[in-house]
């Protein structure tokens, strides 16, 4: 998949760095809500050396604060609607311009260590595929979400009495939740989103899928990156649950079953998205096209393709964040 803007910077990372490094199983954070509300030094201790002047105003984030107490809803619900980053910034953080791991990662693993997802042998040259290089498929379910580990896009929740709504730019998604009490459908057709429905279990929205097509891959789900992707069976069920422990912060988990490809669920550590900070921060629209990227793509040299197509087989390194 590409962005229709920053065509010319994708392809020059695509030369300079080796497709095999498509890094971390997961993000973590250490402060402010993230992990518990658990607080840790000023931002000048965060990590082992401080932001440096860049491009963008980059030296200038810093983990967020929890931010005050959990807005509620009128039920008595947590309120989780806002517009949501994957990292501890509450804004949009470039793979290119590197900054402290604590402000980049979504989780810790020496806290809340994740484990990979274990494939059954009979399943993995069936499903362990990397999403072919050029392609524009849809996001789905629950790679719209998870996929911003390396994309670095936002989320946006939208909670309403019955339903909430959640948005994505890239993979440009909309997915609707009804929270009514409904249950699933006897026999619900498979769709790129599956059909979801969610339900409140103390202060966490618990978001129940089923019936997700079949071509969609799990981007990011474990091992990050397109590389590290999979493919699922017809019985894949996907759990995800939404807490909003501060006003800042929101955290999200999912667990993916799926007997025909798992030797068992997978289930994430909790990952921590903040709050948008810029009251500007508005919706702009990304759209995937297959145009000149796969004639690029043609000429790559036959040894680097086939490393990038086999790179999501051959394991990967536990650093914590996305590219």
């Amino acid at each position: 998949m590409r962005r229709t803007g920053g065509v010319v910077a994708a392809v020059v990372c695509f030369l300079l760095v080796p497709l095999l490094a498509q890094r971390g199983t997961g993000q973590g954070g250490q402060r402010g809500a993230g992990q518990g509300g658990q607080r840790g030094a000023a931002p000048a201790a965060q990590g082992a050396k401080p932001p440096v002047k860049i491009a963008g105003d980059f030296d200038k984030v810093h983990i967020l604060e929890p931010g005050g107490p959990t807005p509620r809803s009128a039920d008595g619900h947590p309120d989780l609607s806002g517009r949501y980053y994957p990292n501890h910034a509450g804004r949009m953080l470039q793979g290119a311009y590197r900054i402290d791991e604590t402000i980049m990662r979504q989780f810790d693993p020496a806290k809340t260590p994740q484990e990979n997802p274990v494939f059954r042998p009979d399943a993995v040259e069936k499903y362990q595929h990397p999403t072919p290089y050029g392609s524009c498929p849809p996001g789905g379910t629950p790679t719209s979400i998870t996929t911003q580990a390396t994309e670095h896009g936002p989320l946006e929740v939208v909670q309403v009495p019955g339903r909430v709504w959640l948005l994505t730019e890239f993979p440009q998604t909309i997915r609707m939740v009804p929270t009514d009490g409904r249950k699933h459908s006897p026999d619900p057709d498979p769709s790129f989103n599956g059909e979801s429905v969610g339900r409140w279990e103390g202060d966490t929205l618990v978001v129940d899928t089923v019936a997700i097509d079949t071509r969609m891959r799990n981007i990011s789900v474990g091992r990050t990156g397109d590389a590290a992707a999979w493919l699922h069976s017809e019985k894949e069920h996907v759990i995800e649950r939404f807490s909003r422990p501060s006003k800042n912060y929101l955290m999200y988990q999912i667990t993916v079953e799926d007997p025909e490809v798992l030797v068992k669920p997978f289930t994430s550590a909790p990952h921590a998205w903040t709050l948008a900070q810029d009251p500007n921060d508005v919706w702009t629209e990304y759209l995937c096209t297959s145009n000149e990227e796969p004639d690029f793509w043609k000429k790559v040299d036959d040894k680097t393709k086939e490393e990038y197509e086999k790179s999501g087989r051959d394991g990967g390194t536990a650093n914590g964040r996305g590219r």
